[in-house]
């Protein structure tokens, strides 16, 4: 699938508007990202099967009960989670928030999916995660870059980053960090861009010292066109999950 992405390099506007893309745009509703802790594959001891998506779709699967490529709406306030297609579908108490890789939903407890291993002290030893959690890794800190740039705000995204990078920096600092990014913000989509992609690991996502941490690098691409939009991103592991210490994003003409 093709999607639209700006010329970063030459600041301008270049709009390639497919039917696909539209599709996937209108088709499938208005969905709103949930909190980066939810995103994942989740087992409930029940058996149930629950898929939360960066881009606010998600899957469920209980006995003879499914949802696919639903909307997954989160209201912490009312802690309440639900996945419905066309109004059908499961609503949740959330009893527990995520915590690592665990959460309790109506009495239910659900764990992660090749959920992140947590580094605590001693020897122990991070490791790569599977493509599924590194799909949404990656999709996840683009979602919460582009939402930065197009508002000018970097709280969120710094509340989201590592320990070691937020006491480096503050939210300003950030927003002047990227300041070409949020000058330019109308010349950048990477939100539609991105969401409906998959994204392309080379050379593979490895476990490197960085600056005297353990840090899980990923390198690669989305194949946006017509600017394929390149990634470096590096993370550590922070309270039981991979929380971002350096990003790269530029586009280049795609092959």
């Amino acid at each position: 699938m093709t999607s639209d992405l700006i010329s970063i390099n030459n600041r301008r506007t270049l709009v390639v508007a497919t039917v696909a893309l539209l599709f996937v745009v209108l088709g499938c509703g208005s969905k709103t990202p949930p909190p980066t802790q939810y995103v994942g594959a989740w087992d409930g001891d029940d058996g149930t099967l629950l898929t939360i998506r960066a881009d606010g779709s998600g899957d469920y699967l209980s006995g003879g009960s499914k949802v696919t490529g639903g909307s997954v709406t989160i209201d912490e306030a009312a802690k309440t989670l639900k996945v419905t297609l066309a109004s059908l579908g499961p609503t949740y108490t959330i009893d527990k928030p995520p915590t690592g890789d665990q959460m309790t939903l109506s009495g239910v407890v659900f764990k992660r999916r090749g959920g992140s291993p947590i580094t605590t002290t001693g020897n122990a030893k991070s490791e790569v995660p599977d493509d599924d959690e590194l799909q949404t890794l990656v999709k996840t800190t683009f979602l919460d870059f582009d939402d930065a740039i197009q508002s000018g705000d970097f709280s969120d995204f710094h509340r989201n980053v590592a320990k070691v990078w937020r006491e480096d920096s503050s939210p300003d600092d950030l927003a002047t960090a990227f300041e070409t990014f949020v000058d330019n913000k109308s010349d950048y989509n990477f939100k539609r861009a991105v969401s409906p992609l998959d994204a392309e690991f080379s050379p593979a996502p490895a476990i490197e010292k960085v600056s005297g941490l353990d840090a899980l690098v990923i390198k690669g691409y989305y194949p946006t066109k017509p600017q394929r939009a390149n990634f470096d991103l590096k993370y550590t592991m922070d309270d039981g999950s991979w929380k971002l210490i350096s990003i790269n994003i530029k586009t280049t003409g795609s092959k």
